[in-house]
């Protein structure tokens, strides 16, 4: 099996671009402050303020860092493992303790939690890591469908919390053909099971879908 699209979407994401008000005029500090006020400000009396007849940026541009991912997959849902080594009769993860993501449940905010989020070149890293394990889950589903499986969709939502760098909803919406052996409490559980990176902030809903192309 094949990739034919993968698509993330962040919600909850907050970047700042830059906004500065710039003029040809630029005062230097003066008056009784000693010459201690910086760029960007000047002397009244003896206190500095802001001097906005210089360059002031009003917001801090997000630079987006490099990180480091692991490359895409290319072959998905292939029975790899030995079928002997498996049991006879199939038995699916246990999902029951994570819960279904729901927009509309209530939340307990913390007032102390910060502003953070994670941006999206380290969630897309940390995606690609949950997506090697769905493949995991496929390539089982696979080994007790004869192989190989038909392609389809897995929709994923997930609430993702800061401080624990947990998802603690989840829920998966698979084609037809992907609602075979176990593979929608596998994918949730591959999902509830990864370490995401912690943050100060309030919890972020994370929407990721994978189209996969299948076998004939």
């Amino acid at each position: 099996m094949r990739t034919t699209l993968i698509l993330a979407g962040l919600v909850g994401l907050a970047i700042s671009p830059t906004a500065c008000k710039r003029t040809s005029d630029s005062n230097a500090p003066t008056g009784e402050c000693g010459g201690m006020c910086g760029r960007g400000t000047r002397c009244d009396g003896n206190a500095c303020v802001v001097d906005y007849s210089q360059d002031i940026c009003t917001s801090q541009a997000v630079v987006q860092e490099e990180v480091p991912m692991r490359p895409p997959i290319t072959s998905w849902g292939e029975c790899t493992l030995d079928r002997n080594q498996l049991p006879k009769k199939f038995r699916p993860v246990d999902d029951s303790q994570i819960a279904q993501f729901d927009p509309n449940r209530p939340r307990v905010m913390d007032w102390s939690a910060g502003e953070e989020q994670l941006n999206e070149p380290v969630l897309n890293a940390n995606m690609r890591e949950v997506e090697y394990a769905i493949n995991e889950c496929l390539a089982v589903a696979a080994c007790y469908n004869n192989g190989s499986l038909k392609g389809g969709r897995l929709d994923l939502m997930i609430s993702l919390v800061g401080k624990t760098g947990k998802a603690d909803a989840v829920s998966v919406t698979a084609s037809s053909d992907l609602t075979v052996f176990g593979i929608v409490p596998c994918v949730r559980k591959a999902i509830a099971d990864h370490q995401f990176p912690t943050y100060n902030g309030p919890p972020m809903t994370v929407k990721y879908n994978i189209e996969i192309g299948g076998t004939d």
